[in-house]
């Protein structure tokens, strides 16, 4: 058995609110079960809601869903690319990650450029004002068959068909997206340990996780 009292377990989950966004709802009802113990009924949402692990079924018509992909592709050790650029091309990954990243390691992606956009500003102003992720950036990932990309708040690409082919260059190799993920400035490591684990509904083609990132302190 391992001791975490030398680890810190980073939450890097986005806390949902229900009634908070009318594009991603998440609307909820208390009630009752048979034994006038507490539920709520969950009346209105989608599998894109706060935090959540995207797999093919996302982007391709009869693509793999969350119950047909082993859990371990959900788990793994993790690396860092700290996007401080407002495009982030293949060259600038491989000069930040090309002597730390190993074939099949979880990259997350942060966010720190400095343009921090509150969800109030992603709901209402979009996302114009964020960095990108190029296509060639993809096609330096994919080369390390990572298992997940995690993403801060960050484009992919410049318009629809850029970010429908950074979708492609990954998920045709088996690489799942984690996002809408949160604290990422708490990650102070290069290397370190990331879970998401995705609710296991047949047919979804994401799901709500709780996602953490494990460092040594």
């Amino acid at each position: 058995m391992f001791d975490l009292k030398n680890y810190e377990v980073i939450d890097i989950s986005h806390t949902v609110v229900p009634g908070e966004d009318a594009d991603r709802p998440f609307a909820i009802q208390k009630a009752l079960l048979q034994d006038l113990t507490y539920r709520y009924d969950i009346l209105k949402t989608h599998s894109h809601v706060g935090t959540h692990v995207e797999v093919g079924a996302h982007f391709y018509d009869g693509g793999k869903s969350i119950t047909d992909i082993p859990l371990e592709r959900f788990h793994g050790p993790g690396v860092l690319l700290s996007v401080k650029d407002m495009a982030v091309t293949g060259e600038i990954c491989e000069k930040h990650l090309g002597n730390k990243i190993q074939e099949g390691d979880i990259i997350v992606v942060r966010n720190d450029t400095g343009i921090k956009l509150t969800k109030q500003q992603l709901y209402m102003e979009g996302e114009d004002r964020l960095p990108k992720l190029t296509p060639s950036a993809a096609k330096w990932m994919v080369k390390y068959k990572p298992k997940l990309v995690v993403l801060d708040y960050i484009r992919f690409g410049e318009d629809i068909d850029e970010t429908r082919e950074f979708h492609d260059i990954l998920m045709s190799q088996d690489a799942n997206f984690v996002e809408f993920v949160e604290n990422l400035d708490k990650i102070t490591q290069e290397r370190f340990y990331v879970m998401a684990l995705p609710y296991k509904v047949q047919w979804l083609d994401s799901s709500f996780c709780r996602a953490i990132v494990i460092q040594e302190k």
